[in-house]
């Protein structure tokens, strides 16, 4: 069949991160591997075709595009001789010739499908409907169903000036090819539509938005509509084989970068702080500057967190990988699933500590938004500390988790030095150093080992925190015979509630703080210390109170 096709504007930016228009250019047409096209398509209509060959820019027309003064175009096929309308898409489709469906159900099935994403998307979810044709009457997302070649599962072309620009999606004339194998063609159409539909959304709040946060949150949509497919499982396990790896790069990374956005989902105040995500990268829309984290972040201070916060907690969340209730606020619900196709993060060495010595570990390859994972092996007490080789010590996270022994307990501590003690029965400690700042822009860092002290009682991190209405669960674990004595008192050093028990023999005590002071009324919202003491010391954790009513 020949093809014909009606050009339409372009929209210009800067290039992705790690994403140059030749590099876009050769995965969609040379690769051999299944290819996410959205992006690269995306790529060499914001940027143009400068970098390519003559002979490169006349294949741009293999997958809807045309080179115009270098500058790329999108094209849309105008030989696709048939129509069908839904309540919200408009499909163009053939049954003659390469481009052809099986048959008009085919069609009609795949309107269901995207109707139902849409229903999701803007009803459900509450995004604002993506922009349409303006040269169009009809007022119908458009959605072109053709043969895309054996690598490509669909792709949204956004089109137009920004920050909000229309789009329209292709979707393959058929998903039952072995390209697509791994799921039944209905899963295929389904993950397809909710992801690329995504994109369309996307492209209405902010064209110009990057592609790792397109692609992360797109993914993510996938399980959240259709929870049983699980496609985004096959994205992971190259994502936890190379954490080293920025949570913002744009290569394959990206989609593995969903993660983020699950953890958010379901601890930092669910699909609605998604959509804030996106609502806050419209407000902050730049051609030129990124603003994903700026837009991230906003979002997140609405949740009192941030986006380097919720970084620390994907991370230590990854490592733990339970979705136990012990291990809150660190657990995802498909933690069973996920450890179906991951081992948790790649480890980057094994330590040894031996008591009566001092030894560091270096490194320089450390990038920002990346990580490092260690275990450590040790027969007595050791203190790590991280110590910046260059830059300032700010921009850099150190965590340690503690697997406790014959039980669904982690014990997660965070600073610039921690002690650990094997006298506490330990499965297994993990060590994670993060580049979480960009002010000095150097990540090199030490970390030393060297003799720590016993601990007589641990008192792990008190979760949830901030509580956000319910009650806050405090685990303690004591190792010697002891009397501990907990108190949580207020900033001004008032005490609102109480415990004190003695001890006479090792053992784990789960305690819980109903929100209530000494007089059983609830206590207002704000921040709180709990200090806890002990035979040889004394502890403090920082917790905060929020939304509680009377």
């Amino acid at each position: 069949m020949s093809r014909r096709f009606l050009l339409l504007a372009l929209f210009s930016q800067v290039a992705g991160k790690d994403l140059s228009v030749k590099s876009s250019y050769d995965i969609l047409l040379n690769s051999k591997d299944k290819v996410h096209a959205t992006p690269h398509v995306t790529n060499l209509i914001r940027n143009g075709a400068s970098e390519l060959t003559e002979s490169e820019k006349s294949r741009l027309s293999e997958i809807g595009l045309s080179n115009q003064g270098n500058e790329i175009v999108a094209i849309k096929p105008t030989d696709l001789d048939q129509m069908y309308d839904t309540d919200h898409f408009r499909f163009f489709y053939t049954l003659d010739g390469s481009d052809a469906v099986e048959n008009e159900y085919y069609v009609i099935s795949m309107g269901e499908i995207f109707e139902e994403v849409w229903t999701f998307h803007i009803d459900t979810m509450g995004f604002d409907p993506p922009p349409t044709d303006p040269s169009t009457n009809h007022g119908l997302y458009e959605v072109y169903i053709e043969y895309l070649g054996s690598g490509y599962f669909g792709w949204a072309n956004g089109v137009g000036a920004g920050p909000s620009c229309f789009s329209y999606i292709k979707m393959q004339n058929s998903y039952s090819a072995a390209a697509f194998s791994e799921h039944t063609e209905v899963e295929n159409i389904q993950v397809t539509a909710v992801h690329e539909f995504f994109h369309a959304v996307q492209f209405g709040y902010n064209c110009y938005e990057r592609f790792w946060f397109m692609e992360a949150t797109a993914v993510w949509s996938e399980d959240e509509l259709y929870n049983d497919v699980n496609d985004l499982y096959r994205y992971m396990t190259s994502w936890f084989s190379n954490p080293d790896k920025a949570i913002d790069s744009e290569t394959n990374h990206m989609y593995g970068s969903f993660i983020y956005f699950q953890y958010i989902d379901e601890h930092l105040g669910g699909r609605e702080t998604i959509r804030t995500c996106w609502e806050k990268s419209r407000e902050y829309s730049n051609s030129s500057q990124d603003i994903s984290f700026t837009a991230i972040d906003a979002a997140l201070e609405e949740q009192n967190s941030s986006f380097v916060d919720a970084y620390n907690r994907v991370r230590i969340a990854n490592q733990i990988m339970s979705s136990h209730q012990n291990a809150e606020p660190y657990t995802y619900q498909e933690a069973n699933g996920y450890l179906t196709v991951v081992n948790r993060p790649n480890t980057k060495k094994e330590l040894y500590y031996e008591k009566g010595y001092v030894d560091t570990e270096s490194d320089l390859t450390l990038t920002l938004y990346a990580s490092h994972y260690y275990s450590l092996e040790t027969n007595s007490p050791v203190i790590l500390a991280l110590i910046p080789d260059s830059g300032p010590l700010s921009e850099l996270s150190f965590s340690t988790i503690t697997k406790l022994s014959g039980t669904n307990d982690w014990f997660v501590q965070m600073g610039t030095e921690v002690n650990i003690d094997p006298a506490i029965g330990m499965d297994r400690v993990s060590i994670i150093v993060s580049a979480i700042g960009d002010e000095g822009n150097n990540w090199d860092y030490t970390i030393r080992l060297e003799d720590g002290y016993s601990e007589d009682y641990t008192i792990f991190s008190p979760y949830p925190n901030p509580t956000m209405g319910v009650s806050t669960n405090i685990d303690l674990q004591v190792i010697s015979e002891q009397t501990i004595i907990i108190k949580i008192i207020d900033v001004l050093g008032r005490e609102i509630w109480n415990y004190a028990e003695h001890f006479s023999e090792p053992q784990i005590k789960s305690l819980t703080w109903n929100g209530k002071n000494l007089n059983g009324k609830n206590a207002a919202n704000g921040v709180y210390f709990i200090i806890t003491e002990g035979k040889a010391k004394t502890t403090a954790h920082k917790i905060t109170l929020l939304k509680k009513s009377d």
